[in-house]
């Protein structure tokens, strides 16, 4: 028998019957399977459409109505019983009937780490909490080790990964996520389904794994009513809104490759179409229909995935597209696609321990005054004897590509390179350490373009500043690199702006560099 491409979801126990109800599984709807296997082929209506670029190409005909062309979207779902398990298996469009909030989450991504073993991986789709919920997929021409892959563990969640599992009946590769994803002869499915619900309860994957459960899911009801009050509170009193960020589902949305466009609220016949998914626009959705900003009406709100022919892709909550981060009961949490996680103890005390640790510079800056813009203190510091102003001075480089920031300013007599920012949220935290990694890259690389391009733009701006140390390439540990925050010390910081903190120290001074950190 040919090997068939297959998609596999758990079903959460306590939903199965919300499941069989909400798509009315019945006796007349229902083909019941023959034995051994336990369960049924619930058969969707054929969507019989017309494509939109149908009527295009309508609009330059000379008969207008010359060409008509429908397609037709068979589906079904296979329903399997495996014990306590229900598995679903989805054919053609069926997988948008169902409902995220039945399926067990986690399910795919722990076969699979479990499965795959860390030197056999062929893709990684890794979701950048710590930074600004940055969203990646990288793939490999074969089975590599997962050290030449971008992820960093203490920073990235990972949301999928595929690659050549280690148990023969699962077939010669598999993807995980939410879903199981398989290519396996389709005579085998009981045992695929019973090696995979083993799989998934099983903890092996941390021996192999040992830095990926930095988060777990938060599976505790009360809490999480706990957490989303809290929420509630601070979208309320609008610091909500400063940690806030919006983002396609990381988790959910395996089966969607290419959204073009976005529509809050119900689709009408001409919705109002966004390309990308900012607070600013949920917020004015709110205003413009007379709405509360809350939680329970972000549950409620649709978000419409499109594509490129405004067709519907698949609709989520607006919650289900939040990212945000919290502080409860001394403990740190996230949520994304709609789902909580809490940071590992150990891993915060990690963190904390690294950051605090850090060392100021030798030369301190001039005390914020807790009312100006980085830009102005920058300026004001520049002013003291011996510190040069970089800040928002521009290097055109790469062919003119690419404009780029030095520092915000430098200390020639202490080779202090200083970088400022005002930590409101963890994003800021995050275009600082961006800046810094760039400019250790470039300052200290072998090729010198970087150098006499800063070296030119010095001569322009700062004339009288001597330019001999720009005449050679500079070693590592010969400069300081010193990131300065504006009103909060390291421990003070939002969690995962420690983490950004935590991540470019670690980096920086396994490279060689001198590091520091300063709160003024």
């Amino acid at each position: 028998m040919a090997k068939l491409p297959l998609s596999i979801y758990l079903l959460r126990q306590d939903r199965v019957s919300a499941f069989e109800k909400d798509l009315r599984v019945n006796p007349q709807t229902a083909l019941p399977l023959a034995p051994p296997l336990d369960g049924y082929v619930l058969p969707l209506p054929v969507k019989e459409t017309v494509p939109q670029w149908v009527g295009a190409l309508n609009s330059v005909l000379q008969n207008p109505t010359a060409l008509s062309l429908t397609g037709s979207s068979p589906a079904a779902l296979l329903v399997v019983r495996r014990g306590p398990d229900t598995f679903v298996l989805p054919f053609g469009h069926a997988w948008m009937k169902l409902d995220d909030d039945w399926k067990e989450k986690d399910f795919g991504r722990r076969v699979a780490l479990n499965s795959i073993r860390p030197d056999k991986l062929v893709e990684i789709e890794i979701e950048q909490i710590f930074a600004k919920w940055h969203v990646a997929r990288e793939r490999a021409p074969r089975a590599s080790a997962v050290d030449e892959f971008g992820v960093e563990f203490d920073r990235d969640l990972v949301a999928s990964v595929g690659g050549v599992p280690s148990h023969k009946i699962l077939g010669k590769k598999l993807r995980g996520g939410t879903s199981l994803r398989v290519d396996v002869e389709f005579s085998t499915l009981g045992d695929v389904l019973d090696r995979s619900s083993q799989l998934f309860k099983s903890t092996t994957y941390r021996k192999y794994w040992p830095d990926i459960d930095n988060l777990s899911v938060v599976a505790d009801e009360t809490l999480i009513d706990k957490l989303e009050g809290r929420f509630d509170e601070e979208l309320k009193d609008g610091a909500g809104e400063k940690k806030l960020v919006m983002f396609a589902p990381t988790y959910l949305r395996e089966e969607v490759d290419s959204v073009d466009s976005y529509v809050f609220g119900r689709m009408t016949k001409a919705p109002v179409t966004i390309p990308y998914l900012f607070v600013q626009s949920w917020l004015s959705y709110l205003e413009r229909e007379g709405l509360e900003k809350t939680v329970s009406e972000a549950k409620v709100t649709a978000v419409h995935l499109l594509d490129s022919d405004s067709e519907p892709l698949k609709r989520y909550s607006v919650f289900q597209c939040f990212g945000y981060e919290l502080s409860f009961g001394g403990k740190h949490y996230i949520l994304s696609s709609g789902i909580w996680w809490e940071v590992s103890q150990d891993f915060l005390t990690k963190v904390n321990k690294d950051v605090s640790g850090i060392n100021p510079p030798q030369i301190a800056l001039p005390a914020w005054n807790q009312v100006e813009s980085e830009g102005e203190y920058n300026e004001r510091c520049a002013q003291t004897a011996g510190f040069t102003f970089y800040d928002a001075k521009k290097l055109w480089y790469g062919g003119g590509q690419s404009q780029l920031e030095f520092c915000d300013l430098l200390h020639l007599d202490s080779k202090t390179l200083y970088f400022a920012k005002i930590p409101t949220k963890s994003s800021g935290m995050s275009h600082l350490v961006e800046q810094v990694r760039r400019t250790t890259e470039l300052f200290f690389s072998p090729d010198d373009d970087y150098r006499k391009e800063l070296k030119r733009v010095t001569k322009v701006l700062h004339k009288g500043l001597r330019v001999d140390w720009l005449q050679t390439r500079p070693r590592q540990g010969d400069w300081t690199i010193c990131l300065v925050s504006l009103g909060k010390s390291a421990t003070q910081l939002p969690f995962f702006a420690r983490c950004g903190l935590y991540n470019i120290n670690r980096a920086l001074r396994k490279a060689g560099h001198k590091v520091s950190f300063l709160k003024v």
